[in-house]
């Protein structure tokens, strides 16, 4: 047991379990914006723009008026998620963050959070290996 804890504790410190969590407020911020985005791109008929005020106003003079440009940055901005998702496996990789759980917390959160995510896992500078 305590080899084991020994073990873990040593990958902590080697940084192949780094993970850091998005800030709450990047988090909050894109998923609104990809809510309101997806709905005023697949649903746009059944958004409440009356209840809305000026924001409401606005929703509506873009699905009245540039509808197909919504749609594209919706579907471009899923691809892009996408792709910086696949490219941050890849970074963890070459980074040394090489356990497949932690690979995939950083797949789910630059899929859900873009940028938000990949910025961190960008800046992440792992330290230096140890030569003996």
């Amino acid at each position: 047991m305590a080899a084991a804890a020994a073990a873990g504790a040593e990958r902590l410190r080697d940084g192949s379990c780094h993970f850091q969590r998005s800030r709450l407020i990047w988090m909050i911020a894109i998923t609104f914006g990809m809510i309101v985005l997806g709905w005023v791109t697949l649903w746009p008929s059944t958004i409440p723009y009356s209840y809305l005020g000026i924001f409401g106003s606005f929703l509506n003079y873009l699905v009245e008026n540039h509808h197909k440009w919504v749609c594209y940055g919706f579907w471009v901005s899923w691809l892009i998620h996408v792709v910086e998702a696949f490219y941050g496996v890849k970074l963890c990789q070459s980074k040394g963050i090489t356990d497949p759980a932690v690979q995939f917390h950083w797949f789910i959160q630059t899929l859900l959070f873009g940028y938000a995510s990949f910025g961190l896992l960008v800046s992440y500078k792992p330290s230096a290996k140890k030569q003996y």
